[in-house]
């Protein structure tokens, strides 16, 4: 039996100490450049991870404090897309369509 020694790299959010692993979808990086790219990447409507100016690693969770560190970095924002809802005083809104 042998043994070989592996070395990988593995994200770990500023914030919170999440690391990104801690799913079973977690992924390991051959270089801190790999998995910075990889991870600060929006593949979908998920926000990426963030890199600050002051050199902290935000995770993607979505949570008050995170959302208002990257909201710094990248823009990205919870409600950023939402439709706004405006009703006129006095008069009620329609029903909810059956």
């Amino acid at each position: 039996m042998s043994f070989t020694t592996i070395t990988c790299v593995i994200a770990i959010c500023d914030l919170c100490g999440r690391r990104n692993t801690d799913s079973e979808y977690g992924l390991y990086y051959d270089t801190a450049d790999n998995a910075l790219a990889d991870l600060t990447t929006t593949y979908d409507d998920t926000p990426a991870w963030a890199m600050t100016a002051d050199g902290r690693l935000i995770c993607n969770r979505r949570d008050p404090a995170h959302d208002e560190t990257r909201i710094t970095v990248h823009g990205w924002h919870p409600t950023g897309g939402a439709m706004t809802c405006t009703f006129t005083p006095g008069k009620l809104p329609l029903p909810a369509h059956p």
